[in-house]
């Protein structure tokens, strides 16, 4: 079952940002521990089989760690940056196969919360009769929304995600590079600047090149 259990969206992020404070963000860390710096006892173990899914946490054992997108998130949250959060949250949500099931259905028509979370329960195997299950379908559409995966009118219909068609794979952004070179550049120096580019391009944020080698210029346009 691919749903948050039982908690509203602020605990879910608040239990993300638990994992992070607890040091999950650079090692495996146990699931009481995250508990412990998230404050929520219970609800954090029931909440990481729905993290696991959508790619915030990776399990060894019974242990977990943060994926690197994760960790971005979790950062942002514990930053109180809402703006990167959301953007962040975006990128693994709008990724995730469910909630492109969720867009499809959407495209077929408006629908309004109580409609909708029936197919929320088809597609994720959740059972509406279980309270906690239920309230998890809720807290997943309102994570959406928040993530701007989908969209809310203020009559309460859900509509696809308005940026939708915005990149997903953010950390990939294209970058336009420009090379000037003299001509008595040292080939060396080209090869040495052209190798630190791609190791900046293979980490997780795209890298913001201003650099100048023994006449070589590199800009970023």
């Amino acid at each position: 079952m691919t749903v948050p259990k039982g908690i509203a969206r602020d605990t879910l992020l608040d239990i993300v940002v638990g994992w992070y404070e607890a040091g999950a963000d650079d090692r495996l860390i146990d699931t009481a521990d995250a508990a412990e710096h998230a404050g929520y006892s219970d609800a954090t173990s029931r909440q990481t089989p729905f993290l696991e899914a959508v790619g915030v946490l990776d399990r060894d054992g019974q242990d977990h760690r943060l994926t690197s997108r994760g960790v971005a998130l979790a950062a942002a949250l514990a930053n109180d940056d809402e703006t990167e959060a959301t953007s962040r949250a975006y990128a693994i949500l709008a990724a995730w196969p469910t909630s492109s099931r969720l867009r499809d259905i959407l495209r077929g028509g408006a629908m309004p919360e109580d409609e909708l979370l029936v197919r929320v329960a088809d597609v994720t195997d959740a059972d509406l009769d279980v309270s906690r299950e239920r309230i998890g379908c809720r807290t997943l559409l309102d994570l959406l929304v928040w993530a701007g995966v989908l969209d809310r009118t203020d009559d309460g219909l859900y509509l696809p995600g308005a940026v939708e068609t915005r990149a997903v794979e953010r950390e990939r952004a294209a970058l336009t590079v420009g090379l000037e070179l003299s001509v008595d550049v040292d080939p060396e120096d080209v090869e040495s600047l052209v190798s630190a580019i791609q190791s900046g391009l293979d980490e997780d944020e795209p890298p913001r090149v201003a650099a100048e080698l023994d006449g070589v210029s590199l800009r970023e346009d």
